[in-house]
């Protein structure tokens, strides 16, 4: 990191999407929107948010501020997107500043941390002193961190994530789908906080009566795996032993 350190947001988060919005909705797509057409109570605000959305690549220019492209994609998946939209825009930001990048990884290496000693991380790797507009400053980033997907809490931790939810129950393909045959095996690797290598397989089962042929087990699998990404080289032996097992005739 940069010796003069890093430029925390200088309020909380849900201030800070309010200037985003103000700053991203205000004027056509065409317009890069001046930062200095919004109001006096939005400007007073900026002034102390200006230089953390500059280096996250929402504002761009000197001393005369504008919205970049980013920056209004941005806006524009929070004030009418999906959450999913907006997730994806908070990730693009990440995924290109290195200092919010470091604090996922300081996060993924002690496999979870309390919210107020990442707090304290952060305004230790930003290189500022720990007062109440920055410690401010260091939730906002937090609650970003959240909202990309990048963290989340699990009981009382914040824990890295890879964003991916979870597969809901009615996501399961019914026994009757079209173009579904029997007995096929559908599975999903998903990279987890941390590596679970004995969690069983999930499996759903069902049987349906056959007018015709009488009663037939009809069976759809559905296996997630749990893994960190250095395993996923070794999955797919593994893999393979599985679905070996399994392709066998049912008793």
């Amino acid at each position: 990191m940069a010796e003069k350190g890093f430029r925390l947001p200088g309020s909380g988060y849900e201030e800070l999407l309010n200037i985003i919005l103000a700053y991203g909705t205000r004027d056509g797509a065409s317009n890069p929107g001046d930062v200095g057409k919004l109001d006096p109570a939005h400007q007073a605000s900026a002034t102390r948010n200006n230089a953390f959305l500059t280096g996250i690549g929402v504002l761009e220019g000197g001393e005369k501020k504008l919205v970049t492209d980013r920056g209004r994609a941005l806006a524009r998946s929070l004030w009418r997107g999906t959450p999913e939209e907006a997730r994806r825009q908070w990730r693009e930001v990440v995924s290109t500043d290195e200092f919010l990048q470091n604090i996922v990884s300081a996060v993924k290496l002690r496999n979870g941390m309390s919210r107020a000693a990442l707090l304290a991380y952060i305004a230790n790797a930003a290189r500022v002193p720990r007062n109440n507009p920055t410690m401010s400053g260091a939730a906002a980033v937090v609650e970003i961190l959240k909202a990309s997907g990048l963290l989340r809490e699990d009981e009382g931790r914040l824990v890295a994530s890879f964003g991916e939810p979870p597969v809901p129950d009615d996501d399961l393909l019914p026994e009757d789908s079209p173009g579904t045959p029997d007995g096929e095996l559908h599975i999903s690797v998903s990279p987890a906080d941390s590596p679970r290598p004995d969690a069983p397989a999930e499996v759903s089962e069902s049987i349906q009566p056959d007018a015709a042929r009488g009663p037939e087990a009809r069976v759809v699998i559905q296996v997630q795996v749990r893994c960190t990404a250095d395993e996923v080289e070794e999955l797919g032996p593994k893999l393979r032993k599985l679905l070996k097992d399994i392709s066998g005739p049912l008793a």
